[in-house]
């Protein structure tokens, strides 16, 4: 995955790193401060308007029994800075999900300007996760928490490796925004890729998935994408024995 000179690199090691690298440069007009407001202001109102974000907070409620949400971890969501940008919409509407349950608001993403860095960095109750990897512990030790993961139109391997390396500890409550892997047969489209996938596999297959409504702005935004978890009582294997 390629955007604004960044590069998704896929490591040998246990968790995939988002890594800098140098490739062909894309001319792309970044947003100022003030447009990067103009931006998210219309985003929210249209997930206001859509009843999006309505629909996924009353989701998020039937999950949560009596638990609260601690935090959002926000993965790869791209630019932010006009209102064609999908990062756009994707943000307001997690702003929302936070504003609703007083979340911290964890937002990873390597390929954003200066600008954006600079406007998130003004938001309460954002922390901006400089980190290669994905190897992030969403709840820690705080009991009677969930957490939410975000990774809309994501990696695999990122989403692989989130659930590898949560899999002993939260797994049960951590709810996931992500591709609805129900329609997808194979994970890259061979058997050869779909084996890269061992863990991925393995949650998509007991896993519950609810797929979000059409949101009418602008459909492509959040296409085929779902709100997963495990039901309580699901039985994890040890990852050596899923081939991991």
């Amino acid at each position: 995955m390629e955007d604004d000179g960044f590069k998704l690199v896929r490591s040998r090691r246990k968790c995939s790193r988002l890594k800098k690298t140098a490739v062909k440069s894309v001319d792309r007009i970044e947003g100022s401060g003030n447009d990067i407001e103009a931006a998210m202001e219309r985003a929210d109102s249209k997930i206001e308007e859509s009843g999006l974000g309505s629909w996924i907070i009353n989701s998020i409620r039937l999950f949560l029994d009596n638990r609260r949400v601690l935090r959002v971890y926000l993965i790869g969501n791209g630019h932010f800075d006009a209102p064609w940008e999908p990062g756009a919409h994707q943000l307001a509407l997690i702003r929302r999900i936070c504003r609703a349950f007083d979340a911290e608001m964890i937002f990873q993403e390597p390929c954003i300007s200066a600008a954006e860095q600079k406007w998130l960095s003004l938001q309460e109750g954002i922390v901006i996760r400089d980190k290669p990897d994905v190897c992030f512990d969403i709840i820690g030790t705080d009991h009677g928490c969930i957490g939410i993961a975000v990774l809309l139109h994501g990696v695999h391997s990122l989403l692989n490796d989130f659930l590898a390396f949560n899999w002993s500890s939260n797994l049960h409550e951590i709810l996931i925004l992500c591709n609805d892997y129900r329609d997808i047969d194979l994970i890259g489209g061979t058997a050869e890729t779909n084996a890269e996938f061992p863990v991925l596999n393995f949650y998509r297959e007991h896993a519950r998935f609810v797929a979000f409504p059409e949101y009418s702005p602008n459909p492509q935004f959040f296409h085929n994408s779902s709100l997963a978890y495990l039901v309580t009582g699901t039985s994890l294997p040890e990852l050596t024995s899923i081939d991991c």
